[in-house]
């Protein structure tokens, strides 16, 4: 006789994106959650080990490069070992600073006291900024392998670099025993299609198990049946002309990776509406380098061919950590994020508006500064942009200054955008107005019935928020994830929120609602 088989067993969670997907199990390792921030001495030592860990890498690599090279490499491990490399960064640390920005501003002001002295010392940079990298990427960790493709990754919850990192093209799903529909990692999964679950509690699950997740129903199926093995196929609906669409609103995409760019049709929506930077930048290393930046912006605003961008500063913090950077906790959801993460490390802010100010010459860019509570803050970052601009132009470097912006997802701005008159535009994040408007963090599932159920107080706030912005003749539009719903549709035009920007997956069932309404 055959071994029998298991009987499929479904286990019920919370749907948080649509969709059905079959692999295997892939366990993530369970990471103890960091105690609190590093004081002075853990990230002295932090920025120790990793120069200590690149230097090692360097020595291997060193050890099976042909001579050339090894002298080269050689040359670095000497600059890395050397201690008054360090130095400055340990000073910033003295002061206060984090490990990485502290190593990545003493790199930058050396490499920028090296600028221009002819070919010797651009080649001395160009160490410089390779040896700047290997470090920033110790600092982060960089060694957390990735999954296999199509696989289903189980874990209490999932980091949104992760996601980010990892490679969905070949399907797969993901299953959570604690998590939140409302967190920034189930906003990025139903923007890309894939299936997730949350709220499971304990999987008795192991990798290389059987799974399927079905992120509609919010169920998942251990020893899933021979049937089920292959999910229906979709029916993808036509796309109804964007002129066709109800001229009571304007579509416009959000990007979050350039991935997310390759699947728009920039003929179909008015503009970008908003690009979530900290997703498109998801390391210190490349958050930290200004060519990076550029490189990136410049390939939206290209593939958007003139039509309208606007860039959302670093929005860091709370359930969107930056390994090695900044860590996120649920403390940061009420701390130091957002617009006040960058005003209180300004090397760091200075250097995303520099690449912002390079790419507004290269098309229609505007900026939207992240949890702004008070007009000062908007001041501060005026000021910053301005002293950058100035920079640019005394180094000869083209530039353009863009609008400045505010998102609306703090209480307080909402209720006083009146004083916000140094705003460009204002921008409603619904996602963290409603967490903040109810109390109830959008990641804690024990406070989800809360974070639901302030719908009335949410669209009372947003009427508000519409009626003042047109009083004051300032432009305001929704990107948030009430923008997508089409069941809030009628009531957010009713109101006069009529720019919506929306992930690219949804634009579809957008347009069919907005014609249905017309």
């Amino acid at each position: 006789m055959g071994v029998p088989m298991a009987a499929p067993r479904d286990l019920r969670g919370r749907p948080a994106a649509p969709g059905r997907a079959l692999g295997a199990v892939h366990r993530a390792e369970e990471r103890p959650l960091p105690s609190g921030p590093p004081g002075e001495s853990d990230a002295r030592a932090a920025l120790e080990a990793a120069a200590a860990l690149a230097a090692g890498e360097l020595k291997a690599l060193s050890e099976r490069s042909d001579e050339e090279s090894a002298g080269i490499l050689d040359f670095q491990i000497e600059l890395l070992l050397d201690g008054e490399l360090l130095a400055p960064a340990l000073e910033r640390i003295g002061k206060g600073e984090g490990a990485a920005l502290a190593f990545a501003a003493a790199m930058n002001a050396h490499m920028d006291t090296i600028a221009g002295g002819g070919d010797a010392f651009a080649l001395r940079a160009a160490d410089l900024a390779d040896l700047k990298s290997r470090v920033l990427d110790a600092l982060a960790g960089r060694t957390r392998a990735d999954f296999p493709q199509g696989t289903v990754y189980v874990g209490r919850d999932m980091p949104p670099s992760l996601f980010l990192a990892h490679d969905w093209s070949g399907g797969g799903g993901i299953a959570l025993s604690a998590g939140s529909a409302a967190s920034h990692v189930a906003m990025l999964a139903r923007s890309r299609g894939v299936p997730m679950v949350v709220g499971l509690g304990a999987l008795p699950v192991e990798s290389g198990d059987r799974l399927l997740v079905d992120g509609s129903e919010g169920v998942v199926r251990l020893d899933p049946e021979e049937r089920l093995l292959s999910p229906p196929p979709s029916v993808v609906a036509a796309p109804v002309p964007y002129a066709g669409v109800a001229p009571r609103a304007r579509l416009f995409a959000n990007i979050d990776t350039l991935a997310d760019l390759d699947t728009l049709d920039p003929a179909l929506v008015e503009g970008v509406g908003l690009v979530r930077t900290e997703f498109l930048l998801p390391s210190a290393a490349e958050v930290l380098d200004e060519e990076c930046h550029l490189a990136r912006y410049r390939r939206i605003l290209d593939r958007l061919a003139g039509r309208p961008v606007t860039l959302r500063l670093l929005d860091v913090g709370g359930d969107k950590a930056l390994p090695g950077l900044v860590e996120g906790s649920p403390a940061s959801v009420l701390g130091e994020r957002g617009v006040r993460f960058l005003i209180a490390h300004p090397d760091l802010a200075r250097l995303q508006a520099r690449a912002l100010l390079r790419a507004a010459a290269h098309g229609p860019v505007s900026v939207l500064l992240p949890m702004v509570t008070l007009p000062a803050e908007l001041v501060a970052m005026a000021q910053l942009f301005d002293e950058e601009a100035a920079r640019l132009e005394r180094q000869g470097i083209a530039f353009a200054r863009p609008p400045l912006g505010i998102m609306v997802e703090v209480p307080a701005s909402a209720f006083t955008l009146d004083l916000f008159t140094q705003a460009a535009f204002f921008s409603v994040g619904t996602n963290d107005l409603m967490q903040y408007l109810a109390a109830a963090a959008r990641d804690n599932p024990a406070v989800a019935h809360l974070y639901a159920g302030a719908e009335t107080a949410m669209f009372r706030l947003l009427e508000h928020i519409a009626t003042t912005a047109r009083a004051i003749g300032r432009p305001v539009s929704l990107c948030g994830d009430l923008a997508a719903e089409p069941a809030a549709l009628s009531r957010l035009l009713d109101i006069g929120l009529h720019d919506l920007s929306v992930a690219p997956s949804r634009l579809a069932g957008l347009r069919a609602a907005l014609a249905g309404d017309a």
